[in-house]
């Protein structure tokens, strides 16, 4: 399936005239930042911010008081910092209680989410 064939198989416009934005990185690298836009389920987002917890960055009365955006963003910067495998590993040091209140917490936060 060639280039083209994928975009109009998925439906998505390519926008003529963009020129992608690069930016060089602390390592000096040049690279193309890219906005990608993925599915998550409840579990997923509880994840990724019980892994922000182990490592750190957050706690959980922290947690408690985030905003639905706020709580993707940390989502979202464990992601960028760790890579979408970051939580399998990490979060089973977690106790039992953090586990189940943050898990409550995001289902009530997003009752959009399956």
């Amino acid at each position: 399936m060639c280039y083209s064939e994928l975009y109009k198989c998925n439906k998505l416009t390519l926008v003529k005239g963009k020129i992608m934005r690069a930016q060089i990185y602390p390592d000096g690298a040049k690279r193309i930042n890219a906005k990608i836009v993925i599915p998550m389920s409840h579990k997923d987002v509880s994840d990724y911010i019980l892994s922000a917890i182990v490592s750190e960055q957050v706690n959980l009365e922290q947690i408690q008081k985030l905003n639905k955006r706020e709580l993707l963003r940390v989502a979202k910067d464990e992601i960028f910092c760790l890579g979408v495998e970051a939580p399998k590993s990490r979060i089973s040091n977690v106790d039992t209680e953090t586990d189940i209140i943050v898990r409550n917490y995001i289902k009530q936060m997003f009752p959009e989410l399956v």
